[in-house]
């Protein structure tokens, strides 16, 4: 059972009073060019290929525990550090790198991780202090207890269709089939999946959607029990992940789980069942 300190989603003024702590660690999961051109002072780089296992044939794969603990070592961040993710907010895709961030780095283990409401745009709008090149962090020693369970395989989905909810976190038009992923062999989606897309976590502004109008969105969906296991899949992982945030972080869901391999695994066996151009 976790212990956090800190809230999911902070907001600008949290951490504008709080960005100097010496167990704070802001990491900036944008990419470098923007990084770079402007972050918050102190704040590391660590965009979305920092996620993912590079030579693993699905994108977004997650990397080996040894390979994750020395990244946030590299980061300077250890087991007992704070660490608040700071994305872009221009599209999904961006807000959805920074979601996916954090739920790797609660997966690794750490207890303190949130999520900077409104990203690097509101900061910078506020007229909140911002320094552009590089930082190079002090590294750290990370040892942590990786959660598992956070996780399934194909063969566990395939094993319990219309046995636990499970959430199909594309846009509509994806998960209708109306349109297919590059990354993806067939359109559709995993039959008994429900529609419940990413875009709807966020604000146009780039900034969470309060708790009490993502809820029902959750509960309609899955009903009101948080101790009920629902799984989560997408594309390639990180719009699954950021609902998975979503739901087991903000929510209190206790047994929010992520198809990892997501969409683009299951359509490459041609054998895995699709539903296309219905809502079931």
């Amino acid at each position: 059972m976790e212990t956090r300190s800190i809230n999911p989603i902070v907001s600008t003024e949290w951490l504008a009073d709080r960005r100097t702590d010496e167990d704070l660690v802001v990491v900036d999961a944008r990419g470098p060019t923007a990084y770079e051109e402007g972050h918050i002072p102190g704040a590391v780089n660590a965009p979305k290929w920092t996620w993912m296992d590079a030579e693993a044939d699905l994108l977004l794969t997650l990397p080996s525990a040894a390979d994750l603990f020395e990244t946030l070592g590299s980061l300077g961040i250890d087991s007992d550090s704070r660490v608040v993710v700071v994305g872009g907010t221009e599209d999904t895709f961006a807000l959805a790198d920074a979601a996916n961030a954090a739920d790797t780095l609660v997966y690794a283990g750490l207890d303190d991780v949130s999520i900077l409401d409104g990203g690097y745009t509101k900061w910078a709008d506020e007229g909140r202090p911002t320094e552009d090149g590089a930082v190079t962090p002090t590294p750290a020693e990370y040892t942590g207890t990786l959660d598992e369970q956070m996780f399934v395989t194909k063969d566990e989905v395939a094993s319990r269709l219309g046995d636990v909810p499970l959430l199909d976190t594309r846009s509509p038009e994806a998960y209708f089939g109306a349109m297919q992923e590059d990354f993806t062999d067939r359109p559709g989606h995993i039959p008994g999946a429900s529609c419940l897309p990413a875009a709807w976590i966020w604000t146009d502004e780039g900034t969470f959607k309060p708790p009490e109008e993502l809820e029902p969105f959750v509960e309609g969906l899955v009903g009101d029990d948080r101790t009920k296991e629902v799984v989560l899949y997408c594309g390639a992982s990180p719009f699954s992940k950021s609902w998975r945030y979503v739901i087991q972080e903000m929510l209190g869901y206790e047994n929010a789980r992520v198809y990892n391999g997501a969409a683009q695994e299951w359509t490459q066996d041609p054998d895995a069942p699709l539903n296309r151009y219905c809502w079931e």
